[in-house]
């Protein structure tokens, strides 16, 4: 007698969910049923050809020599595909398992960029940007001030003087002569570092413009690029909304944690964050108080954006409400003192 509980199979193909009755020994029409699968169902074309073998109650025509197939370990999917009428032959399955196979790794290639993604690659192109520039910045600084070494300027501005300063102009009273094709070679290698200092103010505008649509409350509380940082080190949204605020914290200060759980050495009060000015510009005692209060909104600003997507002031004006509360609290404290000295 056979088992109640084992009365049917199924298989898992590329071209469906392949079930049967197995309960008795004969194998009938009704046996047999085939449901769709994402996989094919990613081609239109492709789901109409499924339609002739999928009538409204699922069943199939009878297929006499299919039984055996799934009474071994590996199905044998080609001829499960040839003997349901999905594929007539060897080639046709062969050239319709392509297409499926290409048109869901297209459909898996656009939904994985998503617009965090996006934002992610952008402030990565940035940080490459940022290195490259000042790599050839300073070689620029260390070529030109052979013929100019007085010349002390910021970077960018150093690089449009030798850009535009005309010929005349060029000579120093400290440096050597400038021949006048020295001077148009290092005119052209600061034209092109001043392309690259072009295409990052383009990009840090794409991460501004990304940030504010994406994730607005972390954009108004981290700051466009350190959020975009932030989104970057974490992985994207969902990753950073699941963190608790303490790793964010801490998040970019890795070496510093190891080494205090390796040793007697102090945690990290701080990691990436402290490139904000509500930290850099806080006194030294209270940097780790207002870092735990600075996390904490930066988790739930993360919470927000990627659950809604909606702009909420509250998270904002209570940060501030919390800083400032330390702040008067540590005024207090000091106050109490001096009245007790």
């Amino acid at each position: 007698m056979a088992d109640p509980e084992n009365k049917s199979k199924s298989f898992e193909t590329w071209f469906g969910t392949v079930s049967f009755d197995n309960t008795s020994d004969t194998v009938s029409g009704n046996d047999f049923q085939l449901s769709e699968k994402p996989l094919i169902s990613t081609s239109l074309e492709l789901s109409d050809r499924l339609i002739p073998i999928l009538p409204s109650s699922r069943n199939i025509r009878s297929i006499s020599s299919l039984k055996s197939v799934f009474q071994i370990e590996k199905p044998d999917y080609r001829k499960m595909a040839k003997e349901s009428g999905l594929a007539d032959s060897d080639a046709e399955y062969i050239s319709t398992l392509r297409e499926i196979a290409i048109q869901t790794a297209r459909k898996q290639l656009s939904a994985s960029m998503t617009e965090d993604k996006k934002v992610i690659q952008a402030v990565e192109a940035l940080d490459d940007l940022n290195e490259t520039i000042n790599h050839l910045t300073e070689r620029l600084v260390d070529w030109y001030s052979a013929y100019y070494p007085e010349l002390d300027l910021p970077a960018e501005s150093y690089v449009r003087f030798v850009s535009e300063i005309p010929e005349s102009a060029s000579q120093s009273l400290m440096g050597a002569p400038a021949a006048h094709e020295d001077l148009i070679l290092m005119q052209s290698f600061a034209d092109d570092i001043l392309s690259l200092y072009e295409r990052k103010a383009a990009v840090e505008s794409f991460i501004e413009m990304k940030m504010k649509e994406t994730a607005p409350n972390l954009s108004q509380i981290a700051g466009v690029v350190l959020g975009a940082r932030l989104l970057s080190m974490a992985g994207g949204l969902k990753h950073l909304a699941a963190m608790p605020s303490g790793s964010i914290q801490v998040m970019g200060a890795e070496k510093a944690m190891v080494k205090h759980l390796r040793s007697n050495a102090p945690s990290p009060k701080h990691g990436i964050i402290f490139s904000h000015p509500i930290l850099n510009t806080a006194p030294f005692r209270l940097r780790g108080k207002i870092a735990r209060s600075f996390a904490a909104a930066v988790s739930l600003s993360a919470r927000t954006d990627f659950y809604s997507g909606s702009l909420n002031p509250k998270i904002e004006s209570d940060l501030n409400d919390k800083v400032g509360r330390i702040k008067q609290k540590q005024i207090a404290q000091a106050e109490s003192k001096k009245e007790a000295n």
